[in-house]
């Protein structure tokens, strides 16, 4: 399970640095980037639940 969290926060962190690298070049965010962050949002969601379902009930991990 921590090997998912790193997965996707580093994720998150690049999205975040490219974002950030938008910004100093455009000065502006794009109008999308809250449908992004949303959309990453539930999928980072539905990802840990399904692993939180499917772990075997004895894994000590």
């Amino acid at each position: 399970m921590t090997g998912t969290l790193r997965i996707m926060l580093a994720i998150a962190a690049l999205l975040v640095a490219g974002f950030g690298i938008y910004y100093l070049w455009a000065g502006t965010l794009p109008q999308h980037t809250l449908k992004i962050a949303g959309t990453y949002t539930v999928i980072v969601l539905l990802t840990l639940i399904v692993t939180l379902i499917t772990r075997p009930a004895g894994e000590k991990h």
